[in-house]
């Protein structure tokens, strides 16, 4: 059973846009989540500690977000560590206090999608959770110490975690438009036909070809995650609308944004 978490993070963005003018005459401005706050230009490299959320990562969790140049970036970044502690401690008390019937209920279901909300989640890190992180030959991270797996990806304003007892890779894609040329240059023949004919592809649920190129972008994505390798050639050229020896799962409940899954090596 695969676990994916979604968080939206422009409050977090927001608050690490406001800042307190010095002197009596502050100016109201509205922030780049449209909050009103009360701003003046932020210090160059620094990052509010009274942030909410800050005190519940650890040092290294903290660095990572610190060393991130711009503030949506620091944000997303943020989003995608808080996740990681939120899974931490849900992945170790939830199992806990579950029923023997409830573990198996929930159990017996392929992925549980669920959308979290921000600073609302922070009432499930009381503290920062000692994670220590590791990466594998080509880059993948892993927690040490854990038996469980974990992915990450982030685009536009949202960030998404995958978590399973298997090697996972997630993918999530804001949709935007794009060129017909990555159709050609990156799809295989099989899904740059489906992309050209689009009626042909009605069959596979997508509404339109916007839909389609990103659904199966993020299959792509999350399928080279999952492996380990990224988008290699043999990834990219693979026909995503078949078989590809492992199981895909993917997400539409976000409005301009799909989402895929890929576990369960067959």
């Amino acid at each position: 059973m695969i676990q994916v978490y979604l968080l939206e993070v422009g409050d977090i963005r927001c608050r690490m846009e406001e800042t307190t003018l010095s002197g009596d005459n502050p100016v109201a401005a509205g922030c780049a989540g449209g909050c009103g706050a009360v701003q003046k230009a932020p210090v160059e490299g620094t990052i509010r500690k009274d942030l909410p959320g800050w005190d519940r990562l650890t040092p290294w969790q903290q660095d990572k977000i610190s060393r991130c140049t711009q503030t949506g970036n620091r944000a997303l970044c943020m989003g995608g560590q808080l996740l990681l502690q939120y899974v931490a401690y849900k992945k170790g008390v939830t199992y806990n206090m579950r029923s023997l019937d409830d573990r198996k209920q929930v159990e017996n279901r392929a992925v549980i999608w669920q959308q979290l909300y921000y600073p609302c989640l922070l009432k499930d890190i009381p503290a920062p959770f000692p994670l220590q992180v590791a990466y594998e030959t080509h880059g993948k991270p892993y927690i040490v110490h854990m038996p469980w797996h974990y992915n990450l990806s982030h685009s536009g304003d949202y960030v998404a975690i995958a978590v399973g007892d298997e090697p996972v890779g997630i993918d999530i894609q804001q949709m935007r438009s794009y060129k017909d040329s990555l159709v050609r240059r990156f799809f295989s023949e099989e899904e740059a036909a489906a992309h050209e004919c689009f009626a042909a592809a009605h069959n596979w649920g997508y509404r339109d070809r916007t839909e389609l190129f990103y659904a199966l972008w993020c299959r792509k994505e999350a399928y080279g995650k999952l492996k380990g390798t990224g988008l290699t050639e043999d990834v990219l050229k693979r026909n995503m609308l078949e078989d590809v020896g492992a199981h895909l799962y993917e997400y539409g409940g976000i409005p301009g944004y799909r989402v895929c899954v890929c576990g369960g090596e067959i």
